[in-house]
């Protein structure tokens, strides 16, 4: 390269670096900041984006010391902050909340609230304690993110007041996230499961808005080469007795499994199934969903908020949760087609938290 040329080089990299505007820096704490999959994802994306993110503790004191420099709080889960057993704890980590968000106004912090879901899955022992902060997040809140449009127009129904400042961020998928090597025959056996079973899977945390009643019931009058695997941690003991009271009455095709699936033997479960099933009473979004996807497996869901954006035709089944014999009808289809588990895989990786980064940054420079 001659000295003009290189000249020219010089002088145009030295031009693009005048011109580029240096980004906005940007600072959330956050809570959680990890410990979660969902939140992993999401703030290891956030860090490539260049935003700095802080971890948030749930101390009066420390947020006092600390909650400066500080451009966002985030929150996804707000009720875990004051949930509790006890009422006078209740009351008091409430209390703490309430601070926090006064400590956010006097030093002109934003706030920032993921909405996962309408109402707490677990609900308050003050339940007006679950209304109050999220009138109050509503209220002084800056940005909502919400996953999708159709989540997005639930939202607005329940909350008119989130109009303006809502965004809408992709749920990421989880693929490569988690090992997966085990192939069908593999998993199968490790299952006990013969090849020409069907196997329907429900996997993930066993409250009572997953609603496995409606599950096992609509398991009822399958036929005999079908399967069903129920497999999570209850967390509620008279909820757990009254499924497996449920389960001991199903001729022993259904199989319960209680307890932490650790996340290398998550692939054993998704490999061996053919479809999963999310009964859910209730959903806004749904991390089981996307996970499934991302193993390549069909899911049958309730056509509720983010199921409806997630799960095309291609991808699994929806049906209508007023329908008394929906979720039935759902897995008898379900049993009857045969969906590729490649074009399941490229539906999901369309869902980037690189992009939802990208959204994230771009809202809050605004």
């Amino acid at each position: 390269m001659n000295l003009l040329v290189r000249t020219r080089h010089r002088f145009a990299a030295h031009s693009i670096m005048m011109t580029t505007p240096a980004r906005k820096p940007i600072s959330i704490m956050a809570f959680p900041h990890a410990g979660d999959s969902y939140t992993d994802c999401f703030y290891a994306a956030l860090k490539d984006e260049d935003i700095t993110v802080h971890e948030g503790i749930f101390a009066g004191r420390w947020l006092y010391q600390n909650l400066r420099d500080i451009d966002y709080i985030h929150f996804h889960w707000p009720s875990f902050y004051y949930n509790d057993k006890s009422r006078v704890q209740c009351l008091y980590k409430f209390s703490l909340l309430l601070f926090l968000f006064v400590l956010t106004r006097i030093r002109s912090v934003g706030i920032l609230w993921t909405v996962h879901n309408l109402m707490p899955h677990d609900r308050c022992v003050l339940p007006s304690l679950d209304r109050l902060a999220r009138r109050l997040l509503i209220r002084l809140g800056t940005r909502f993110f919400v996953h999708g449009p159709s989540a997005e127009a639930e939202a607005l129904k329940t909350y008119p007041g989130l109009a303006d400042r809502m965004v809408q961020i992709e749920h990421g998928h989880w693929i490569g996230y988690y090992p997966n090597v085990v192939d069908r025959a593999e998993a199968r056996r490790t299952l006990d499961i013969s090849d020409n079973d069907f196997l329907y899977l429900f996997l993930g945390a066993c409250k009572p808005y997953k609603d496995l009643e409606k599950l096992v019931e609509s398991f009822a009058g399958l036929p005999d080469t079908a399967s069903l695997f129920i497999v999570g941690r209850f967390m509620n003991p008279d909820y757990e007795a009254r499924i497996r009271d449920m389960v001991d009455n199903a001729a022993g095709r259904i199989t319960l499994i209680t307890g932490f699936v650790p996340d290398d033997e998550l692939q054993t479960y998704f490999n061996a199934c053919d479809i999963t099933v999310l009964s859910y009473a209730e959903v806004l979004t749904s991390g089981s969903a996307m996970l499934s996807l991302s193993f390549g497996r069909p899911v049958i869901a309730p056509a509720i908020g983010f199921m409806r954006d997630v799960i095309p035709p291609e991808c699994g089944h929806l049906y209508d949760n007023a329908e008394p014999d929906g979720l039935h009808k759902a897995m008898i289809d379900a049993a009857d087609k045969t969906l590729d588990k490649n074009t399941i895989i490229e539906e999901a990786k369309k869902y980037q938290w690189a992009k939802t980064a990208k959204i994230v940054r771009s809202a809050l420079e605004k």
